[in-house]
């Protein structure tokens, strides 16, 4: 009984009057939620990416004979270097050419990636605070090696002769980010010695 009728009494003989009838609503019925296929991401299409992945059908039992990118070492001077994250630029082969005739050898840079540490007395660090204390006056160099790693055995190594400082930079600090600083130093060279050791 709804609150219009409240405090009414019928007649003898009569009803209430008959509530208004309303059309039966459909039943709801939820969706089924159907996944999504997973989307395949293509791999960013450059050369070497698309090297990897022409080379990437080993036959089934066969043994891949390759590098693995994180499998390196960094020496300066014969000293171990640490808290590298990357090399960038590695050549061990590049002319250079003068209306299409090769007129020389030319040696392109290297990008060291590493951690800001702060003992001065590790190789990096005194290597810098000689380059930056010279202000150009003269170049402090070294020989650097970068070595590739095969589980923990030594395959092939690039030796640097006669390598400098020619950039010093840092990330950005950022109190929204916590990342870790990092350094990143141009080395410029005389020439590059590849070495396979085995």
């Amino acid at each position: 009984m709804t609150d219009q009728y409240q405090g009414y009494t019928p007649p003898p003989g009569q009803q209430y009057p008959q509530q208004p009838q309303y059309p039966q609503q459909p039943q709801y019925q939820q969706p089924q939620y159907q996944q999504p296929a997973a989307q395949h991401q293509p791999a960013p299409q450059t050369e070497f990416y698309q090297q990897q992945a022409v080379g990437s059908n080993v036959a089934a039992g066969s043994t891949a004979d390759s590098l693995s990118s994180n499998e390196f070492l960094v020496e300066i001077d014969g000293e171990r270097a640490t808290g590298v994250f990357a090399i960038a630029g590695l050549s061990s082969y590049s002319l250079k050419m003068e209306d299409g005739k090769p007129v020389g050898m030319d040696f392109p840079p290297i990008v060291v990636t590493k951690m800001v540490q702060q003992d001065s007395n590790l190789p990096f660090n005194r290597w810098t605070r000689e380059t930056v204390a010279a202000r150009g006056t003269r170049l402090p160099t070294r020989n650097v090696a970068i070595i590739a790693m095969d589980e923990g055995v030594e395959t092939r190594r690039w030796i640097y002769h006669k390598a400098w400082i020619s950039n010093i930079r840092f990330s950005d600090f950022d109190t929204a980010l916590d990342f870790l600083i990092e350094e990143k130093i141009t080395i410029q060279h005389g020439g590059v010695e590849e070495v396979w050791t085995r």
